[in-house]
């Protein structure tokens, strides 16, 4: 008669070894989906100018009356970020924002813009966010121009003055996403999938 402590341990071990496949299975699935996502960037609106051209070329005064040129030829790219004091995704991005800018400072400039408020409450906002250091725009015009409809909302504009990415952001993602459309020449992260997918279709067809 088989020992029951033998008969255990067998059952044991199948469990275990069940186990084992059921989490190698998952784990395969995982990465089946991981590569499968594609990469997040800025939602890019179709709203106002379009990447491509010229940017907005405007001379206005910031919160402390010095004069600011948006657009126009640079000699760093203009990294413009729609805030306002009352939006929380806001409140965490400016820290975000801050540190690309850092990050990028041999050839990126920042600037923050808002469309309206008193002037006392931008100035605690600039107080408590630590924004000191950049320049701060309160101008309905600028949103104008660039039709911001929702906040925060970016816009990187090239040394050149060409509008260079645009879209709603809430993460760093978003924010170097905006950056690497530059350095790419696509106007978006989805606008790179979009065109490589095609690419993918025509060499299938070719070799078809």
């Amino acid at each position: 008669m088989t020992d029951p402590v033998t008969v255990g341990l067998i059952l044991l071990w199948i469990v275990v070894l069940v186990l084992l496949m059921v989490v190698f299975a998952l784990a395969r699935q995982i990465g089946v989906l991981h590569t499968r996502l594609a990469p997040a960037g800025a939602l890019m609106t179709s709203a106002g100018p379009k990447v491509g051209e010229l940017a907005p070329d405007l001379v206005i005064d910031d919160i402390n009356g010095q004069s600011l040129n948006v657009g126009g030829t640079q000699t760093h790219a203009q990294l413009i970020l729609f805030v306002s004091p009352t939006c929380p995704i806001c409140k965490s991005l400016v820290p975000t924002a801050k540190s690309l800018a850092r990050s990028e400072r041999q050839r990126l400039q920042l600037t923050f813009a808002s469309d309206g408020g008193e002037r006392d409450q931008h100035l605690n906002y600039i107080a408590d966010m630590g924004m000191e250091k950049y320049p701060y725009v309160v101008s309905l015009e600028l949103g104008m121009r660039f039709e911001v409809g929702k906040l925060p909302y970016a816009v990187l504009i090239g040394p050149d003055g060409v509008l260079r990415s645009k879209g709603l952001v809430n993460s760093r993602e978003h924010l170097e996403s905006l950056v690497e459309s530059m350095d790419s020449g696509f106007e978006s992260i989805q606008d790179y999938l979009f065109r490589q997918d095609g690419l993918d279709e025509g060499l299938e067809q070719k070799a078809s």
